[in-house]
């Protein structure tokens, strides 16, 4: 596990070089992290450990979840240090921020797909009441700095083939009628709400459309397509794809997904949408023979052509505005993402635990 960790922290280090004074205005801060206790919340505790200890930002962090006590129990390096405090909740029930919080990130949300299908409603509720709530309570703090609201490039709806990628202004086509659409129906919902909050309380709101992501601390019992393939390569294959594998996508390395979230926190301007994500794009069976050329002997792929309900379909994010405005960029490409992806899956030996599925992968 110190390996993982060790592998986990140098990354840390390295992504937020140079990024130190657009950083600067969150020294001393209490930041709130709602939906902390995943893999975007510990990764953002990644990164403010390294401020903290590197560069004497002094942090003070309170994650909101859950489950913060099995957090705590599985990554005592981050979940018992002194700067951070562990609150257990709802979002869908929240009620009050601590008053000397002037940062906010609401990354709570339900975005499991399995949910999707099983509990539907609970996913309605947790996207739109839990926005509502933290947005409510935080019109009630005296200094307010910003409140970073994670919505998804999935609020896109359906991507034009022959568009390479979509910028902020994009607006596509969702089937409200469909079941299926209730997770990006609902963080459309969730940017309204927000907009009703800046409308009625002038609340300093950045919001950021998360795209696809791999790396340390994603759990491969979630149903994407590099969690997929990972999952499936360490049991040996084969892989299975539904259609052509022509579909495409674009995968960031947490860290910089995390390191994207920071920035925007401390300079990003309020009232502004920033796609976050990778510019380049990949189909899912180059993915998938990038993903098996790391494992002997290597994974057979199957494609299940003809299978209905599968079109190939795109999403790819253009990401001109967050990196001039905020200076971001890219710090580890998509092979380097994957390799370490899988060397932390090895040495933490997680994938072990996940059970079996039986079902192919979609278009994801």
């Amino acid at each position: 596990m110190k390996e993982a960790i060790a592998l986990v922290r140098a990354d840390a280090e390295a992504v937020l070089q140079g990024h130190l004074e657009r950083l600067a205005p969150l020294r001393g801060q209490h930041l709130f992290i709602t939906g902390g206790t995943g893999f975007l919340g510990t990764w953002l505790l990644e990164l403010a450990k390294v401020l903290n200890e590197r560069h004497q930002f002094g942090l003070q962090v309170t994650i909101f979840s859950r489950n913060t006590q099995a957090f705590a129990a599985r990554w005592p390096h981050l979940g018992q240090e002194k700067w951070v405090t562990l609150q257990d909740g709802d979002i869908r029930y929240f009620t009050e921020l601590p008053r000397d919080v002037r940062y906010v990130i609401h990354a709570a949300a339900l975005t499991d797909r399995r949910v999707f299908a099983s509990h539907p409603s609970a996913v309605a509720e947790t996207n739109t009441v839990g926005t509502l709530r933290i947005l409510r309570a935080a019109t009630l703090l005296e200094d307010l700095q910003k409140v970073v609201l994670l919505s998804s490039g999935l609020v896109y709806g359906g991507q034009p083939w022959d568009l390479p990628r979509i910028n902020e202004d994009f607006g596509g086509v969702l089937k409200c009628n469909d079941v299926n659409a209730v997770y990006p129906e609902s963080k459309r919902l969730a940017e309204v709400i927000a907009q009703c909050a800046i409308s009625e309380s002038k609340l300093p709101v950045v919001t950021l459309r998360p795209f696809a992501f791999v790396g340390p601390y994603q759990s491969l019992q979630l149903p994407w397509a590099v969690t997929d393939f990972i999952r499936d390569s360490f049991r040996g294959g084969p892989i299975r794809l539904m259609g052509d594998g022509a579909t495409v996508r674009s995968i960031m390395y947490y860290s910089d997904f995390a390191c994207g979230v920071l920035l925007a926190l401390a300079a990003g301007r309020p009232r502004t949408t920033y796609n976050l994500g990778s510019d380049e794009p990949v189909d899912l069976l180059t993915l998938a023979q990038k993903i098996t050329k790391y494992f002997s002997p290597v994974p057979e792929i199957k494609l299940r052509l003809g299978q209905t309900g599968h079109d190939r379909n795109r999403l790819v994010p253009d990401t001109t505005r967050l990196a001039t405005e905020l200076g971001f960029k890219i710090t580890v490409p998509l092979d380097a993402a994957l390799q370490k992806s899988i060397e932390w899956h090895r040495l933490t030996g997680d994938w072990q635990s996940v059970p079996p599925f039986s079902h192919a992968t979609k278009s994801q």
